[in-house]
């Protein structure tokens, strides 16, 4: 009887547990009912560059090669380049979902300004950002390759994960080779069409845009003359080439192939059209440089082979033949410029860039290191048996409030599970956060405790120094019929709250619960005084914002294993239909 009751156990607990997982992973983004901005495809309105370029007057609707629109004021002239920091960002997720930026580039890339365009955030993380301009400030001393070697990037107090989202975002943004600002287009689709037929994606990979087909397959791989030389001059100005490369043999030694010159095309050009005409139709013109390798392209003497260019457009064909000398050494030199750094692991300031972006994804301050150091004294109070003892007890419930709750503010609540379940977990801007989460979910799952309300929980801690004792004069029991409608509040605003989400996922839950009020340099007036009333109650009422009242302590204890285990309960039959409900807005 009793292993048939254990087995039963662990099968109702282990439907029970799959059942909430299952329901917080059907969580929405936040994102899902936000404006996405076209996906990136429309640039930002002109009133919002206008206070970093007041005679700014129109944005262009083309992009360029790096997916920047251009700014110009009212006489046509090009002043800067903005962009957006989504989609490209969308996976950086800060408390509750992504955050979007705008990004302005003055024309010698320099970072003009950053500005919050949009955030999943909670309004108070997304306010305290916006009015910290000193956080945006710092982002002027950036370039396109992004902040100088050793610059930290300071986070705004008490919304680090919504700036730390932002500033990451825009680190994801910019870097790469500088385009060419005399030819700043990107290769079309179109363009590749006219080599392969079959093309129906590109790919960028440095200076080469590779043709792909519709399974993903390389057909094909050209390079643009562009960003790599365009100051030569002909008659009246540079010419822009596609140079189409195929690998020369099978490779050897476990190296790469030497890539070939198949074709070269005139993709646009500043000199007079007909002599850019009598270049493309003279053919011998163009044989002096097909079939050769890129290495021997650079190694070309063009007055050793005697190249004297098309009769009639020498000096446009004699540019564009000493364009394609220059592309080919300035495209091995940068080649070599990448493998070395991959080989140094960080040499160069695309790594350097990488390791701010790392450096920001795993961001450890002295506030993390003291949540996990308490995070890892649990165990060794447990087994030590010192939660018995009053005077420590109560030494540990103040630690937790000044660690935990005042300074770090890392506290679990419906708007951070709703957060991160819909739009991913910020483990790497938030470790300690993250910890306690686990902590805090895995532990009623597996060890028949729910340490995060009894150890971890600053909002508790608080609760269990004002707890009155039963012969306290402020002691007070609720009448009966009182406390049968209270107790089921919690488990009532979690089914009201989720629901409310598959509705409308850009819902902010912070304010259905008192644990905004630790974060106090942005928490609001609303959030403080919830904050002061539970307490004020639980002075009165032993723990009672805890057992009475919080949601998130519902939804941890529901998890936790438990003599009843083996128990099918009310909540667990509410939990399938929200499964259902969700399911079927899904």
């Amino acid at each position: 009887m009793e292993r048939r009751r254990q087995i039963r156990a662990i099968v109702v607990h282990t439907v029970r547990v799959s059942t909430v997982a299952a329901l917080l992973l059907l969580i929405p983004s936040p994102r899902r009912d936000r404006p996405r901005s076209d996906d990136g495809a429309s640039p930002p309105a002109i009133e919002r560059i206008q206070p970093f370029l007041p005679t700014a007057s129109v944005v262009e609707g083309t992009k360029d090669a790096n997916g920047f629109w251009m700014v110009k004021d009212a006489e046509g002239v090009t002043l800067a380049r903005v962009a957006r920091t989504l989609p490209e960002a969308a996976d950086v997720i800060g408390y509750r979902g992504p955050t979007e930026a705008m990004i302005l580039l003055d024309r010698d890339y320099q970072l003009i300004g950053v500005d919050l365009i949009d955030s999943a955030d909670t309004e108070e993380h997304v306010t305290a950002v916006e009015n910290d301009d000193a956080f945006f400030e710092q982002f002027r001393n950036w370039t396109w390759t992004g902040p100088e070697p050793g610059t930290n990037v300071d986070a705004v107090s008490g919304a680090t994960l919504t700036s730390l989202a932002l500033a990451k975002g825009v680190l994801r943004r910019i870097g790469g080779d500088l385009p060419s600002l005399v030819f700043p287009d990107a290769v079309t689709l179109e363009e590749l069409q006219g080599w392969f037929p079959d093309a129906s994606a590109r790919r960028v990979d440095g200076d080469r845009v590779i043709a792909l087909d519709r399974a993903g397959q390389e057909l094909g791989t050209l390079i643009r003359t562009g960003p790599l030389s365009d100051s030569i001059i002909g008659y009246q100005g540079p010419t822009e080439l596609l140079i189409q490369v195929e690998p020369a043999g099978a490779a050897e030694d476990s190296e790469p192939p030497p890539m070939t010159v198949a074709d070269i095309k005139i993709r646009s050009s500043f000199d007079n059209e007909p002599y850019v005409r009598y270049c493309k139709t003279e053919y011998g013109f163009w044989a002096l440089f097909e079939g050769r390798t890129l290495a021997g392209l650079a190694d070309m003497d063009l007055e050793a082979e005697r190249v004297e260019g098309v009769s009639g457009a020498t000096m446009t064909s004699m540019a564009i033949a000493e364009t394609l000398v220059a592309s080919a050494g300035r495209f091995q030199v940068r080649q070599q410029q990448r493998e070395q750094a991959i080989q140094a692991g960080g040499s160069t300031w695309s790594n350097w860039r990488h390791r701010v972006i790392d450096a920001l994804e795993m961001r450890i301050t002295a506030a993390d290191v003291g949540c996990v150091l308490v995070l890892c004294l649990i165990p060794l109070f447990r087994m030590r048996g010192w939660f018995r003892h009053h005077r420590i007890r109560r030494l540990w419930l103040v630690a937790v409030i000044a660690v935990i709750g005042i300074w770090s503010g890392n506290l679990i609540s419906m708007a951070l599970v709703a957060g991160w379940s819909g739009g991913g977990i910020a483990w790497r801007l938030a470790p300690a956060l993250a910890a306690i989460a686990i902590v805090a979910f895995v532990a009623p799952v597996g060890w028949k405790s729910n340490p995060y309300c009894n150890h971890l929980c600053p909002h508790g801690a608080l609760q269990q120094l004002l707890r009155p004792h039963h012969k306290s004069k402020r002691y007070w029991k609720p009448p009966a019929r009182m406390m049968a409608v209270l107790k089921f509040l919690p488990g009532t605003t979690l089914v009201i709250g989720y629901l409310t989400l598959l509705w409308s996922p850009t819902t902010d839950l912070s304010s259905w619960e008192p644990f905004h009020a630790y974060l106090y340099r942005i928490a609001s007036w609303t959030a403080l005084t919830l904050a002061g009333v539970t307490l004020l109650f639980s002075a009165f009422v032993p723990m009672g914002y805890c057992r009475l009242g919080c949601p998130t302590g519902r939804l941890l204890d529901h998890l936790r294993r438990s003599a009843g285990s083996d128990r099918v309960q009310v909540a667990d039959g509410v939990a399938i239909g929200l499964l259902v409900a969700a399911v079927l807005l899904r």
